[in-house]
């Protein structure tokens, strides 16, 4: 049975890290009006109405008989082509005011929101799994999976959206989890002077330098017991700058690393985990 104050003093050391931010370009976007379509579809109309009232004008027949009922079909459907012609939204002259009606916006953004309170009530009725599992060499992935449910769940519990694993934040996660334990450091710029940012973009993760990102980095070791998932997570949650980190909108992807062993200055002898958690979003 290990010692209380022991376990205490091998605890969980963290480190905060602040966002790393790059200016975005500015963009502007436009969106096309209504009046376009319904002014092409009025001179379609006034196109066939000039055709049909020639087409009246010149009518002839054989007999009187056929030429009057020829004209009265003509003139009826010259009648109800002004008609159709001078129905509401038809006329050229309402054309230059934008009916509410017609934006499609606030219907797409109310289908959007409402997805997004479906993914997040989701979350939230979905309990972690292996969220007490110790790291081990075979159980890696899994406990990986639990770090990003539970960092998920608090986010879903600040009606914030999941973030989505990205493959390179996992590759800069997992290798700074692995140099940590092979220089026996703990701290978000390595001895060499290289930065999260210098990790990340080594990955590809940033495609251009003119594109701005956000980046932001978490760390964590412990020992025995307190090396789970549950354990790290809680320690972030606690801790202001992890949580700004964790609950951050800006970020929509994550990546974590996971290394069943901590650096030998830090607990010599003692069996443990070191996390690290990056989080981004790419501004083009």
């Amino acid at each position: 049975m290990l010692n209380p104050r022991s376990l205490l003093a091998t605890l969980l050391s963290i480190l905060s890290c602040a966002l790393i931010a790059a200016g975005a370009p500015a963009a502007a976007y436009g969106r096309s009006g209504s009046s376009g379509p319904r002014a092409s579809a009025s001179s379609r109309h006034s196109r066939q109405a000039r055709r049909l009232r020639a087409g009246c004008l010149s009518s002839s027949a054989r007999t009187a008989r056929r030429a009057r009922a020829a004209s009265r079909a003509c003139h009826r459907r010259l009648a109800r082509l002004r008609r159709a012609n001078s129905a509401p939204g038809t006329n050229p002259a309402s054309i230059a005011s934008p009916l509410p009606s017609v934006d499609p916006a606030p219907a797409a953004e109310e289908s959007s929101a409402q997805r997004d309170a479906a993914v997040i009530a989701s979350i939230l009725a979905t309990p972690c799994q292996n969220t007490e599992v110790t790291p081990e060499a075979g159980n890696v992935e899994v406990v990986k999976a639990a770090v990003l449910c539970l960092i998920n769940r608090k986010r879903a519990e600040d009606n914030e959206s999941p973030l989505e694993p990205a493959p390179q934040l996992e590759e800069a996660a997992e290798g700074h989890c692995q140099e940590l334990i092979a220089d026996d450091y703990f701290a978000h710029v390595s001895p060499s002077g290289e930065t999260p940012v210098d990790r990340i973009r080594s990955t590809g993760y940033i495609p251009s330098p003119s594109d701005g990102y956000v980046i932001g980095e978490n760390l964590a070791w412990g020992t025995y017991q307190l090396a789970t998932a549950q354990s790290i997570v809680s320690a972030w949650i606690a801790s202001p700058g992890h949580l700004a980190n964790i609950l951050e909108a800006q970020y929509t992807q994550t990546g974590i690393g996971v290394t069943p062993a901590v650096p030998e200055s830090l607990a010599p002898g003692a069996s443990g985990a070191t996390y690290a958690q990056e989080f981004g979003v790419i501004i083009p």
